[in-house]
């Protein structure tokens, strides 16, 4: 099985991109060969997608870069280092980066996996209310994602 996982918090603005675009992908793509998951509330929860049917992740996420606004990149857990400031991993705050490396540390097997991330423009508090930058480009992203679900990693 092929995942794409939506990473973020709605209340966030920008930071929502993610769990919008597989939101989007669940209303509109119903005939796909790949599960979209919502993982706004616990990355821990990636442990569930850790088993021999797992054929690769895609994470789609809100990234700070230092790209433009709306921008985008593609790029292994390993291809980066996170400095995002934590108090600790939880159910209420999170890292992915950090939650895989805490992973393979257990001595997990993980399935190949990439991120795609998306430069935010804003991510001021307001209910799931993407910028006018990233709301345009949307469709685009969709379509980047599904795509690059079935590329040659």
């Amino acid at each position: 099985m092929k995942y794409i996982i939506g990473i973020g918090n709605y209340s966030m603005g920008d930071d929502s991109v993610g769990l919008q675009i597989v939101e989007y992908i669940d209303e509109h793509l119903p005939e796909r060969e790949f599960e979209v998951i919502d993982m706004s509330d616990n990355g821990l929860n990636l442990v569930a997608y850790l088993n021999e049917e797992t054929e690769r992740i895609l994470f789609v996420d809100c990234v700070k870069m230092g790209k433009a606004p709306g921008e985008t990149l593609v790029f292994s857990p390993d291809e980066v280092r996170t400095d995002k400031a934590l108090a600790n991993i939880s159910t209420h705050e999170g890292d992915m980066i950090k939650i895989i490396q805490m992973l393979q540390g257990l001595g997990y097997v993980l399935p190949p996996m990439r991120f795609f991330g998306i430069e935010p423009e804003s991510c001021e508090a307001g209910l799931g209310e993407l910028s006018g930058t990233l709301q345009a480009r949307l469709p685009e992203y969709v379509h980047a994602v599904t795509t690059l679900l079935d590329a040659d990693w």
